[in-house]
């Protein structure tokens, strides 16, 4: 091994020591100000206010666009890994032990293991871009839910805890279940 190699195995373990430290410091002044600049500075796209709690992670944050006032909760994971982006709009909430994914694994070949079979992505058209996953704003997304590749998620909508979302829901819907559903419209005559 020559001495290149030995330098970028310690930046290498140097990345992950300061990522390990910087998600997992505790809910204090300097953790909430430690993610924020880390977080903020990686992202594609970060609007004004970003709250990130403690252990959440963003995988490939260079895909990833965040509105104002979003806020992802303890223990949550985004990744755009093996797709085109994900876009999350203003005034996003995700509550702790969410995990968003916007690509699956490919399994149509049955001439090879799947775990060689790589990665696919359903593209959805927002705004003039193609992401894997779309969130528009003013979005409420309870505990523990996941959120998988192609998912279109409307202004205004509620996914109750412990949903599994998949595919496309319209705006002001609260999404219930595994596999989700629409169980009911967000009105006034319910609120």
């Amino acid at each position: 091994m020559n001495l290149k190699s030995i330098k970028n195995i310690l930046l290498d373990e140097f990345k992950a020591l300061q990522y390990w430290f910087i998600t997992s410091y505790p809910e204090s002044y300097i953790g909430v100000s430690l993610r924020k600049k880390y977080w903020t500075s990686k992202l594609k796209k970060c609007g004004s206010s970003p709250e990130f709690k403690q252990r959440s992670g963003i995988g490939f944050p260079e895909l990833v666009e965040v509105g104002d006032n979003f806020s992802i909760g303890n223990g949550s994971l985004i990744t755009a890994a093996g797709s085109k982006g994900i876009y999350i709009g203003n005034n996003v909430g995700i509550a702790r032990g969410t995990y968003i994914h916007a690509s699956n694994h490919r399994t149509d070949g049955l001439d090879i293991p799947i775990i060689k079979q790589g990665v696919t992505s359903i593209d959805i058209g927002f705004k003039g871009k193609k992401y894997g996953v779309v969130i528009e704003d003013d979005v409420w997304i309870g505990s523990n839910v996941v959120i998988l590749s192609g998912t279109k998620i409307g202004k205004g909508s509620v996914i109750a805890a412990g949903a599994v979302v998949s595919g496309e829901f319209l705006s002001s819907s609260v999404i219930v279940g595994n596999p989700a559903r629409v169980s009911m419209k967000r009105n006034l005559n319910n609120l």
